[in-house]
């Protein structure tokens, strides 16, 4: 498993800002993100309030910040998270391209949508799950049911169906990927879902069209939100709640960008990134003094 010393969630203005300042800090640092893009940035037809740069295309602005991040010697990995845990001298993150640790970590997620399936969120961990890689041989011979709101939805099904006795496939209202390419030991499911059921683990999935018995659920979205990442964090109107160092409450877990609230520019997210990037190296040197870090 890849040790680092920081580890950031996220590939936006924040995150990059917090590579650039990690590694200013000398600290080993990765950035995973499951694209590196900034999809809202990337909308904007025209950045004229950044300072110091002349008016172009939020393209063009993020292409020269994710060229200055990867000047600065940070490693940069492809992948999507699933989840966080504190390991105790570590954060060890689940990823669909492995494991990966750091003794910080920095969540620059941007805005996720985080709205969940009637029944989803008090069944994660109990026959609810994210990520098939990660998860997928725990229902090895088993029937799951893959909920797919992410373009690679169809690609964690037909995985599945390598390893479970059923699988069937439910597209999303929206965001579902072209189920052309499902094999033919995929079910193709009618109906949208209505509730993931079960009285504790979770029994099946009612759909519009009827009920399908199930003993896993996999709800493929294209993040995870950042609540459901790492236990503890708290989440008011949808944002991170942080304090002036960018620390969330979680001990060396931090947070910048839009992910922690509005206004959502460019230049809010990049300052925050470098105050959480300080933040978390501070954090690093008093672990790796003391043994346990104060924040």
């Amino acid at each position: 498993m890849a040790m680092y010393d920081v580890m950031i969630v996220g590939a936006g203005p924040a995150g990059l800002s917090a590579a650039v300042n990690c590694r200013v800090r000398n600290k080993s640092t990765v950035v995973v993100s499951r694209k590196f893009e900034s999809p809202s940035l990337s909308k904007a037809p025209l950045i004229e309030n950044y300072l110091g740069v002349d008016a172009m295309s939020g393209r063009e602005l993020y292409q020269r910040l994710l060229e200055h991040a990867r000047r600065s010697g940070a490693e940069f990995l492809e992948a999507n998270v699933t989840g966080i845990y504190d390991m105790g001298d570590s954060y060890a993150a689940l990823t669909s391209a492995g494991d990966v640790s750091a003794v910080a970590v920095i969540l620059a997620t941007g805005t996720v949508q985080s709205a969940s399936i009637p029944g989803e969120s008090d069944k994660v961990g109990m026959g609810v799950s994210y990520c098939a890689t990660c998860d997928g041989p725990l229902y090895k011979g088993k029937r799951v049911v893959v909920v797919g709101f992410s373009p690679h939805a169809v690609e964690e099904a037909n995985f599945l169906s390598e390893i479970c006795s059923e699988v069937t496939y439910v597209p999303a209202s929206r965001g579902g990927s072209d189920v052309s390419h499902l094999k033919p030991a995929v079910n193709l499911a009618k109906g949208s879902v209505k509730a993931i059921l079960g009285d504790m683990a979770v029994s099946g999935v009612e759909l519009d069209s009827g009920i399908v018995e199930t003993d896993g659920v996999f709800v493929i979205r294209e993040s995870v939100p950042a609540e459901r990442l790492v236990e503890g964090i708290t989440v008011k109107d949808g944002a991170i709640e942080v304090d002036r160092d960018m620390f969330t409450g979680v001990p060396r877990v931090f947070a910048a960008g839009d992910c922690t609230g509005r206004p959502w520019q460019v230049a809010r997210a990049v300052g925050q990134g470098q105050v959480a990037a300080l933040s978390a190296a501070r954090a690093v040197d008093k672990f790796k003094a003391s043994g346990q870090a104060d924040q």
